[in-house]
């Protein structure tokens, strides 16, 4: 089932009508064509106010913080009432944060947070501004989201942030917040925004106080080992360090990109078909990839609407059938049999000014060690002996 979950929905729909080459391939989500088209656009025109947001966009995309805000302020000063940009530019500001915010103390390097239970979905023990909390590790989550129950025995205050974005496309309203403190095994936290999101959630027979998401993942270098059943987190200045041993190792590694405050993507092949863009959201219980019906048509699938069923997400129940993929690739690492799951009502992912073919989650990770590594932007899984790579 379903974990219930929001994201919180920020218009990126409303993208810019085509006017430079690199639209097309931003539009298919082939950021690095589409990158070298801008680059090539705005050294040709300096004043190419277009080329300018795409550049900055890709930037923003790839974690360069600096030149995305270069990039996207030069771009305002040229095009001063695009919605857009600024938008983008909103986004610049809330990735580098308010002050206060993150302040960490690290009393183990690296901090090991051991898993409650790894099925049907990773649960970890934190304490929030003192009291006993139990999270879920869950990318399609913000830094840390609370169920309203939760938000008030915490002690952590809310106030409306919009409409949320869930499982199927359902909308529903969700509230934004502050934590004083946030204390797992080995390392403390101040200062961590929260997202409260509606509804309640049990799993594995725990009450769920609500989800650790890509927001607080990014503070550190973060694995989700599900092999050994343990949240690893590490100094992001260890990154050169980490992506040498995983060079070594042969794990799997793969670009990806930061939309948004929180959604992470890279690029993935379903049925040996042409990559694609995919969101890598891990908080899916039982869940190995989703597809939206052009992926399902393109790679071959067709799954039988008669076994249709509900899921319960963050905004009540969403019609999907489940399906198998043959085999689901993130760059050398390769997973058969994968379960999916087929939304017919919709899919969440119309906000996004680019096309993307699914989500990958739990199933589809659940034998590996899943690194998410911020400074270089890359995705890193190490899989268990055995686990077929190509």
């Amino acid at each position: 089932m379903m974990t219930s979950k929001a994201v919180i929905c920020v218009a990126f729909a409303a993208a810019v009508a085509a006017s430079t080459p690199g639209d097309a391939a931003f539009r298919r989500g082939d950021f690095d064509t589409a990158f070298e088209s801008y680059a090539a656009e705005v050294a040709s025109d300096p004043t190419n106010a277009a080329a300018l947001l795409g550049l900055g966009t890709i930037e923003l995309y790839r974690n360069d913080v600096t030149d995305a805000k270069e990039h996207l302020m030069r771009a305002e000063r040229l095009d001063p009432t695009n919605s857009i940009i600024k938008r983008r530019l909103q986004t610049v500001e809330e990735r580098q944060g308010e002050p206060g915010e993150f302040q960490i103390a690290m009393r183990e390097s690296p901090a090991t947070v051991p898993f409650i239970v790894t099925d049907p979905l990773p649960l970890v023990r934190a304490k929030i501004n003192g009291r006993d909390a139990v999270l879920l590790l869950d990318t399609g989550a913000p830094a840390i989201g609370l169920t309203p129950e939760a938000a008030k025995r915490l002690g952590v205050a809310a106030q409306g942030a919009g409409q949320g974005v869930f499982a199927g496309g359902k909308q529903a309203e969700v509230q934004k917040g502050l934590i004083d403190v946030v204390e797992l095994p080995g390392v403390t936290v101040r200062g961590v925004p929260a997202a409260v999101l509606p509804g309640a959630l049990e799993l594995a027979g725990h009450h769920v106080d609500g989800a650790l998401g890509t927001i607080f993942l990014a503070q550190f270098l973060s694995t989700i080992d599900y092999r050994r059943g343990q949240l690893i987190l590490r100094p992001k200045s260890e990154s050169s360090e980490f992506e040498r041993a995983a060079e070594t190792k042969h794990a799997a590694r793969e670009p990806m990109w930061l939309v948004g405050d929180h959604f992470i993507f890279a690029r993935a092949s379903v049925n040996g078909t042409a990559k694609a863009l995919f969101n890598i959201d891990t908080g899916g219980a039982g869940l190995g990839v989703q597809l939206t019906k052009a992926s399902l048509d393109a790679d071959g699938i067709a799954p039988d609407l008669s076994k249709a069923r509900d899921f319960v997400g963050g905004a009540g129940a969403a019609r999907a059938v489940p399906f198998s993929a043959g085999t689901v690739s993130l760059g050398r690492f390769t997973r058969r049999n994968v379960p999916g799951l087929y939304f017919t009502e919709g899919d969440q992912f119309g906000i996004f000014p680019f096309t993307v073919a699914g989500t990958l989650s739990h199933e589809f990770f659940r034998t590996s060690a899943l690194t998410f590594d911020f400074q270089a932007m890359e995705v890193v899984i190490d899989a268990e002996p055995g686990t077929q790579r190509l």
